[in-house]
């Protein structure tokens, strides 16, 4: 596993040093990994408007350079998306769109394969929790 980095148009500051180190924990613990991925970006390109997928952290609304270790895919995830949600309707993180092993019916599938790549399953993961349990 390679050690956190930024994406090279993600300037170098302390806010996105600590977004880098959350998003890097989030990603480990989803069972996701890096994947190199050459992005050219358009002229003119601004944080805002940013064309591609990155590797390396892109910040939170820019899409992700990713491999599933569970299902084995190349995805492109948003960080927004990997989060813990909080507020009025709160949400624990979610596995990415497609994933086979998503969802509460597929949580004893899910703990195995956790288990099978020698990863923790998840605090949040309470279905895969119980079925390891089970």
């Amino acid at each position: 596993m390679t050690a956190p980095f930024l994406s090279t148009f993600l300037p170098d500051t302390p806010r996105n040093r600590e977004s880098l180190a959350a998003a890097w924990l989030r990603m480990l613990e989803l069972g996701y990994t890096t994947r190199s991925t050459a992005v050219v970006e358009p002229d003119g390109c601004t944080r805002t408007r940013c064309a591609g997928v990155h590797e390396g952290y892109p910040g939170s609304e820019h899409r992700w350079a990713l491999h599933c270790l569970l299902c084995r895919v190349d995805i492109e995830v948003f960080y927004s998306h990997m989060r813990e949600r909080t507020g009025k309707k709160p949400a624990p993180p979610r596995r990415h769109k497609g994933c086979q092993f998503s969802g509460p019916h597929r949580a004893k599938k899910r703990a195995a394969r956790y288990v099978e790549l020698g990863l923790a399953i998840p605090e949040w993961d309470k279905d895969a929790r119980a079925a390891l349990a089970a």
